[in-house]
């Protein structure tokens, strides 16, 4: 390394490991400068004044958060990611997060190993250029209704799980993945990220095929063709749930199954009768990689707990476990279990701050999610947010985003759009202005400036709202009709958590 500037400073990333320090140390030498060690913010933030001296130091994802982490790179003269091989990292996710964060910091870089940057360039040309292909029907296995699909955001049928005799040659799934290696779409699977994306917004089928060629050392997408058993799974085991979302129905929630028969909408939805049946039974632990558990709400579920137990007491507890969970049930018999799993990750699902979350995820208790958050967080459980944007907070995104930075700084947030039904989609909210300065808001956090994915939801949320100026009144006349159903019931009221969007009734 030719970097011989002895005035300047040079932040080395690495894994977290020894070798680290050894390998800063030694380039620090070789140009005859010091090294100042590690910069970490694992007990207490970093002074500006801790990296002030010119001279080489080194960190990691591991021991600053990465968002925070571009913002330090940024006031140093050079930023290097060591050549460690991602097999030397305890997580290939840790691996090419530090890829990202060097491709993002505006200082000038550099790899020491240039081929980790042009394995993950070469797998984000190919989902630019071939606008079909996505990693999950390769290497994923979910149940819907009794058929598997292509993932989560999807309801179309591949194959009935019964009739699933090989995944790698099922004659379904092969026409999936080869129209996807021709580059041709396939809409009645994937039509909901191919939505997002002619928004400009950057889909699952972008970010995680990209992620999953990294977590697997994939070099090429032919590598992906060799996948003989599914290596991610995903589990809904039922709709028991704590809630009763808005923007949820009664496969999503037993009690809005109970709600909705009662007054008398459940014609207007699909019944979860069937909604399940893929339970923890799919799951393989030869192959498996990473869980997904979702709901209704899994920590409420006793197949949850039964399928954990078991894990426990076959020892394959060291797979990455993503429990996707409303934040309300964190029970003191889940904390005995979650000790024993070393890769375990939460998605927090939260749609607004404080009294607007209950209102929507009705009747969450906002304390109580942060008092679980931070349990989780002091545990040294990676804690990311997934809100459902919708008609109900579009126009206040910004007040839940400024809570998480000030609160739990660095956490990572995903967006994803109500798609139906219409009436409670983001689209249909009428003050436009409204939209627009609550989103300009959001592009002021750091949560949007250090993270290219959430803010590619952003940017494509503020591109419809300037382009976009009217809205449906009769399709806003069917969403008072349905909310103030669910008022009437739950006896709770809009105009008292949101008097803005309740005064537009009477533009209808």
């Amino acid at each position: 390394m030719d970097y011989k500037h002895r005035k300047s400073r040079v932040l080395c990333l690495g894994n977290n490991t020894l070798d680290t320090d050894t390998v800063t140390r030694k380039l620090a030498a070789e140009s005859g400068s010091e090294c100042h060690g590690l910069l970490s913010e694992i007990d207490t933030p970093l002074a500006p004044n801790s990296y002030q001296l010119p001279g080489y130091y080194h960190s990691s994802v591991y021991d600053i958060e990465l968002g925070r982490l571009i913002d330090i790179g940024n006031e140093f003269d050079l930023v290097v990611m060591l050549a460690q091989p991602v097999q030397q990292w305890s997580h290939p996710d840790a691996f090419y997060n530090t890829i990202r964060v060097v491709q993002s910091v505006g200082a000038p870089t550099r790899f020491l190993d240039p081929s980790f940057a042009a394995t993950i360039d070469y797998f984000k040309r190919l989902v630019d250029t071939n606008t079909s292909f996505c990693a999950f029907p390769f290497i994923e296995l979910l149940v819907d209704r009794g058929n598997t699909t292509v993932c989560c955001r999807s309801t179309r049928a591949i194959t009935p799980i019964q009739e699933l005799r090989n995944y790698a040659t099922d004659p379904n799934y092969q026409v999936i993945r080869q129209k996807m290696l021709l580059g041709q779409r396939v809409p009645e699977h994937c039509g909901s990220c191919y939505e997002l994306e002619d928004l400009g917004i950057v889909s699952a089928r972008k970010q995680e095929t990209v992620e999953w060629a990294n977590r697997l050392g994939f070099k090429t997408v032919q590598d992906f063709c060799e996948v003989k058993k599914p290596v991610y799974f995903e589990v809904r085991a039922s709709n028991k749930c704590n809630l009763q979302c808005r923007m949820c129905g009664p496969d999503s929630s037993h009690l809005i199954d109970r709600e909705y028969r009662q007054i008398g909408l459940i014609d207007r939805f699909q019944s979860p009768a069937k909604k399940f049946g893929g339970g923890f039974d799919i799951v393989e632990f030869e192959n498996l990689k990473k869980l997904y558990i979702a709901g209704g709400e899994p920590l409420m579920m006793s197949e949850t707990y039964d399928f954990l137990d078991r894990c426990i007491q076959e020892g394959r507890t060291d797979f990455e476990l993503l429990i996707n969970t409303n934040g309300t049930k964190l029970s003191e018999k889940f904390k005995q279990v979650l000790v024993h799993f070393s890769n375990l990750q939460f998605i927090f699902s939260i749609d607004g701050y404080s009294d607007l979350n209950h209102y929507i995820r009705w009747p969450s208790n906002w304390n109580v999610i942060v008092e679980n958050w931070q349990y989780l967080r002091d545990q040294g459980h990676k804690v990311t947010v997934n809100t459902t944007v919708s008609i109900y907070n579009i126009h206040r995104l910004h007040e839940l985003y400024q809570f998480i930075d000030d609160r739990f700084p660095g956490t990572l947030v995903h967006c994803q759009i109500v798609e139906s039904p219409c009436y409670l989609s983001p689209w249909l909210f009428p003050d436009r202005e409204l939209a627009l300065q609550s989103l300009s808001l959001v592009k002021r956090l750091p949560c949007y400036q250090n993270d290219a994915l959430f803010a590619s939801s952003i940017d494509g949320y503020l591109a419809f709202f300037n382009s976009e100026k009217t809205y449906s009144k009769a399709t806003l006349t069917e969403f008072f009709r349905f909310n103030d159903r669910l008022d009437q019931s739950r006896s709770i009221q809009l105009r008292d958590h949101d008097p803005v969007l309740d005064s537009w009734r009477q533009h209808c």
